[in-house]
């Protein structure tokens, strides 16, 4: 999460670093994002879990043999 991301810009001394988002959606009320992330998933969020892990592993091997642009280059919008 967000206290994640600032410790980690703490250790690096910096906010310029590669990661990887893995996204939510934007199926919540505003203000209720604790309430999705925490919530129980639906039997369609859960079917899409092994695909979205599939194309997490594509993107990974990518960044590490590709480099940062050309992986943004084939991933970003899928």
């Amino acid at each position: 999460g967000h206290n994640g991301l600032k410790d980690i810009q703490q250790v690096l001394g910096t906010n310029k670093y590669n990661r990887l988002r893995f996204g939510i959606s934007d199926a919540f009320a505003k203000g209720r994002q604790v309430d999705y992330v925490l919530g129980e998933w639906t039997d369609e969020e859960d079917s899409k879990l092994d695909e979205r892990l599939d194309m997490c592993m594509q993107i990974i091997k990518s960044f590490g043999t590709a480099g940062v642009n050309n992986t943004m280059n084939t991933f970003n919008g899928k």
